[in-house]
């Protein structure tokens, strides 16, 4: 209906729009300046757009109004409500989809090679992993200028505590009786010695663990540049050889010469390729053998005439096939071999082929080794977080089946190191951690479905992405049979690698572990703690190695360097590394004293 001057209107309460009475007081005509309530139209423009708008509502839409009418919304237009309710459901449908998006899509940067590494990084996820999100507190662990990792929780040494391994590292490094080694002690072994009390007049083999204990190293003693990245660094068993491998597809042998090294041979790896990988010593120390991304495994004639290299043909099925770890048997005839397949290669060298080809994980096989002293008892781990120990006396290709299972890592296994008695060894994982196992204790009821799950949850590549916070949980999964758990170290980058001590220089109480912070970590493997911090690398240290009879410990690390560490006194001058600063800081008395202001 028009009222005066054109403008809507409607008919009073209580007035019919054909002029009808009703019982009702009639109160005067109301305008209203927009549409009816009930119309979807826009409301016309005001001539002041500053103004607030005033429009009618619906009483039951507000809840009020009483008698006299409807009460006016100001601010509200006719359909801006659903207005703003569809525009938020489509926002937060909108941040849904992006969030799937991005876990579903991978983002490999175009600088990195192909062909590295570790580039296969499973079945389950097909090489490259979405970055992690925003909410799970990522860390960097990768290059000298990072943060180190956060503090890691206070170990639990509950299980190791009531383990016969235990009493046999405190027997070994003389502390028996639950006394520690303190500095007392030192001149008073030193005192019996001289008074003829040690037995055989010289100290035992558990008295020189002890005093070894006191020397952990911590200064660099000798360092040795490459052009590229240092992936290996190998003492022999003798302990007179040191072997190195670098990104330029060379070896270098060093013999041993007081505190440092000499080198006396370099050689041209063949068919290298990226890098060489792993790379390992007969027993007689006269050869050693090397992988790379290539179907073969070379022998290298160390004392021979010219560069001899002999090669050993895997004959593998894949196209792309890289041996990452290698190991070789007490005689030297067998080698064996973790590939990027899931299998175990074991190669003859006397008859010159392939025997054995063993499917042994569900996902890359990273490192091998041989858990006790004849050869019998083979260790595998691999990207399935599942460490496997194998019979080579009944071990065939036809549904192999595992001696022993152990499983506790949420993420893949790096590295294994046996301590070569046939019963304990340690396993170095992505999930941040080293753990150390004793091989009668295999892996609870559903540890193995446990590791399984865990392993699939990751979502985030190591070698270029930062460590989720789920990646470092700090809770044992279900059916874990692991004696102790180490923290404080990075895994990032590469498949970094941990060794025990050997008893002769240690007692076998220390583990050695590579940092992708550039530092070399020092466990005390009773405690769990780390001991020794020396950070000296600009890079992640990849590998580590223990001299076999000395306290000298090795470092290979991505800046292309090769380090020796060895124990110095601290009141002595520092020339770098371990646990003091570089350069050390000016004294207080020494610096310009500040001038007060003047009022």
């Amino acid at each position: 209906m028009q009222g005066p001057a054109g403008r809507h209107w409607l008919p009073p309460r209580g007035v019919t729009a054909r002029g009808g009475v009703a019982s009702a007081p009639l109160p005067p005509l109301q305008p209203i300046t927009g549409h009816p309530p009930n119309s979807r139209l826009p409301p016309p423009p005001l001539p002041n757009p500053s103004a607030a708008r005033a429009t009618w509502a619906p009483t039951a839409a507000r809840g009020g109004g009483g008698a006299g009418g409807p009460s006016p919304r100001l601010g509200v237009t006719p359909g801006g409500a659903r207005k703003r309710k569809r525009k938020r459901k489509w926002k937060r449908k909108r941040k849904w989809k992006r969030k799937r998006k991005r876990k579903r899509t991978s983002t490999w940067p175009r600088s990195w090679p192909s062909s590295c590494a570790g580039a296969r990084r499973g079945r389950r996820g097909g090489g490259a992993k979405s970055p992690p999100d925003s909410d799970e507190e990522p860390w960097d662990g990768g290059g000298a200028e990072a943060d180190p990792p956060p503090a890691p929780p206070p170990p639990d040494t509950r299980i190791l505590d009531g383990h016969e391994l235990k009493s046999q590292l405190e027997l070994a490094v003389g502390r028996g009786g639950g006394v520690g080694p303190t500095e007392e002690n030192l001149p008073r072994l030193l005192r019996q010695r001289e008074w003829g009390r040690c037995r055989n007049g010289s100290f035992s083999p558990g008295e020189k663990s002890r005093l070894a204990s006191h020397f952990l190293p911590n200064h660099v003693t000798f360092t040795a540049a490459y052009p590229q990245k240092a992936f290996c660094g190998l003492f022999s068993d003798d302990g007179s050889l040191f072997v190195s491998a670098c990104q330029d597809h060379t070896l270098r042998l060093y013999e041993r010469r007081g505190e440092g090294l000499r080198l006396f041979r370099a050689a041209r790896g063949r068919d290298v390729g990226w890098s060489i990988l792993d790379v390992v010593f007969t027993p007689d120390a006269a050869h050693c053998l090397y992988s790379s991304w290539s179907d073969y495994v070379h022998v290298y004639d160390i004392y021979g005439d010219g560069d001899n290299h002999t090669a050993l043909d895997l004959r593998p099925e894949e196209r792309r096939f890289a041996v990452f770890s290698l190991a070789v048997g007490p005689d030297g005839r067998e080698v064996v071999g973790g590939a990027n397949d899931g299998c175990l290669y074991i190669y003859d060298r006397e008859v010159q082929r392939r025997i054995l080809r063993v499917e042994a994980h569900e996902d890359d096989v990273n490192a091998v080794g041989l858990g006790d002293a004849g050869g019998q008892l083979l260790l595998s781990g691999g990207d399935d977080g599942v460490c496997r120990a194998w019979d080579r006396r009944c071990l065939g290709e036809g549904r192999p089946r595992p001696v022993g299972l152990l499983a506790g890592h949420r993420d893949g296994i790096t590295f294994l190191h046996p301590r070569g008695d046939g019963r304990y060894l340690v396993t170095n994982s992505k999930d941040q951690t080293a753990k150390l196992w004793d091989l009668r204790r295999p892996a609870g009821a559903g540890g193995l479905a446990a590791a399984r799950r865990a392993v699939a949850r990751q979502s985030w590549d190591y070698r270029w992405q930062r460590a989720p916070r789920r990646a470092v949980a700090t809770a044992p999964l279900p059916g874990d049979s692991s004696l102790m758990t180490y923290r404080g170290h990075a895994v990032l980058h590469t498949l970094l690698r941990c060794r025990l001590s050997p008893p002769r220089g240690g007692g076998g109480a220390y583990l050695g572990t590579g940092c992708a912070s550039g530092a070399v970590l020092v466990y005390d493997v009773l405690t769990g703690r780390a001991v020794r911090r020396l950070a000296n690398h600009g890079a992640c240290v990849r590998d580590v190695c223990w001299h076999p009879h000395e306290g000298t410990l090795a470092s290979a690390s991505w800046d292309g360097t090769i380090r020796l560490w060895d124990y110095q006194d601290p009141q002595a001058e520092d020339t770098g590394g371990g646990d003091a600063p570089p350069h050390p800081l000016p004294h207080r008395a020494l610096a310009p004293r500040r001038r007060r202001p003047t009022p």
